[in-house]
């Protein structure tokens, strides 16, 4: 980050030297449209993002991948370049406090489209990176904040423009500490199961015995007897099965679309499991080959293309935090302070 700070007043500096070597009138044109361009390409980049942030699910073509690829590390550079363009041109002549209102603006940019924060995987690791990159372009805009308050309405709307700008951004940094590879295993393991408690079950045992009763292994007898109660009810299906057809096709065959998005998110939350190098149980094994064996293959590959969409949006956007508690609180301090700043402005 120290790195970062470090090039970026190289290439301040470097503008300059660069902006010298033109005449004077070039000088002053660029110097009154250098911030506008930069907003106006950074907003057209969050409009890439959005339109082509989910398409990449079903389109491989490479004319999305090269688009969505520069976009997506061209937007946070230009809106980084912008926002220290605007913080080095307060207190210049031409600057006022409606050019701040920029600046929240900016962040909001920063905060990425919920369609994309990763382009890939490795991004997903880099969320620290972000974390402190946060820290530093928010530093940035009170300092614009703070050289262009005027104790004025505009004033006032930049500071209502800061929620929404900060909860976006924060957005983008915490869905992408989730995704990492480490947090995203941490969040599918419970708490370690113990297991029986020997030392207790043999204190048990001695002090029964100890006192003339009859110990048996009666609940290894009772889970026995459930075991055989088990698979006479699987034989009893499978038999169902085989006599009639339309009890098979019950379980996945013929699937409408309002029955495939349920199925294939049940089967997503377990198999999820084995992108972060899990294990999974016999059981879910069976119940995944049973389903199968038993589907035709249309209704198959609707389930794991759905199950594919499912883990793209866990791994890749914004969902797994937009569709929870926390961020539906987020959205909804969000959009009450862009109405509120709509309407007063």
């Amino acid at each position: 980050m120290l790195g970062i700070f470090i090039s970026s007043l190289l290439f301040i500096e470097k503008r300059r030297r660069i902006a010298e070597a033109f005449p004077e009138r070039v000088q002053k044109l660029w110097n009154e449209w250098e911030l506008r361009v930069l907003v106006v390409v950074s907003l057209l980049l969050q409009v890439i993002l959005i339109f082509f942030g989910s398409r990449r699910k079903y389109n491989v073509s490479d004319w999305v991948q090269i688009t969505l690829w520069l976009s997506y590390l061209s937007a946070d550079a230009i809106a980084i370049t912008a926002l220290g363009a605007l913080s080095h041109s307060q207190g210049e002549p031409g600057s006022s406090e409606l050019t701040a209102l920029w600046a929240p603006f900016l962040l909001l940019h920063l905060g990425g489209p919920d369609t994309i924060t990763a382009y890939s995987l490795e991004d997903n690791e880099l969320w620290l990176r972000h974390f402190l990159g946060l820290l530093q372009q928010f530093g940035i805009a009170i300092y614009v904040l703070i050289r262009s308050w005027a104790y004025s309405r505009v004033s006032i709307l930049t500071v209502f423009m800061f929620i929404p700008g900060i909860v976006k951004y924060g957005e983008r940094t915490w869905v992408l500490r989730l995704a990492s590879k480490g947090n995203f295993r941490e969040t599918m393991l419970g708490s370690p199961d113990p297991g029986p408690n020997y030392a207790k079950f043999m204190n048990d045992y001695d002090s029964k015995q100890a006192k003339g009763s009859r110990v048996t292994v009666g609940r290894i007898e009772d889970f026995q007897l459930q075991m055989d109660v088990d698979n006479s009810h699987t034989r009893t299906e499978e038999a169902q099965q085989k006599s009639n057809p339309s009890y098979s096709a019950g379980n996945g065959s013929n699937l409408i679309d309002e029955e495939i998005l349920p199925k294939a998110y049940n089967f997503f939350e377990i198999f999820k499991r084995l992108f972060a190098d899990l294990i999974l149980s016999g059981d879910d094994w069976k119940k995944s080959r049973v389903f199968f064996q038993d589907s035709s293959s249309s209704t198959a590959f609707k389930v794991i293309e759905v199950e594919l969409g499912f883990i793209y949006d866990l791994l890749y956007s914004k969902a797994a935090l937009v569709y929870s508690l926390v961020g539906l609180i987020l959205r909804c301090i969000s959009i009450l302070s862009i109405i509120t700043l709509l309407v007063v402005f």
